[in-house]
């Protein structure tokens, strides 16, 4: 195995979390935007003069629930932007490396460090797409509970 095949692993596995991130950010930004606008309509009848007890409920259940997504959302910008730079890494570390010149032992250590530290971002990227996922599946029992 070598390093070309790993860094090449590693560039794809970030551009995978990346588009995943992207199309959760989208999702739930459009769940955000749809609980405002209720939250809107609610404000509106309350202001017109129709008051009843269940606007006041759901007022604070959309309220609760922006307030969730906006925190889960901040998460999987965090995710999104590691999983750049994870892809940015693996391709410096790939493509610019220093193995080619056989310059020095010192840019061999740096090349070396670089990879190294590439591959811990990637590990670092892989625990925050477990918690994200632990924090989903939690919301997910949370919000379905009856």
């Amino acid at each position: 195995m070598n390093f070309y095949d790993i860094l090449s692993d590693i560039a794809n596995f970030s551009l995978v979390i990346f588009g995943f991130c992207l199309a959760l950010y989208t999702l739930i930004y459009s769940f955000i935007v749809t609980k405002k606008d209720a939250l809107k309509e609610i404000a509106n009848s309350i202001k017109e003069g129709n008051p009843i007890v269940l606007h006041s409920q759901k007022q604070k259940n959309h309220k609760n629930y922006i307030t969730n997504m906006k925190i889960f959302n901040k998460r999987i910008i965090v995710c999104l932007w590691a999983s750049l730079l994870v892809y940015i890494m693996s391709i410096i570390v790939k493509y610019f490396n220093l193995y080619d010149y056989h310059l020095t032992i010192f840019s061999i250590q740096i090349c070396n460090y670089l990879f190294y530290l590439t591959l811990l971002f990637m590990i670092i990227l892989f625990l925050i797409m477990i918690l994200l996922t632990i924090k989903t599946i939690k919301q997910y029992k949370t919000d379905t509970k009856l």
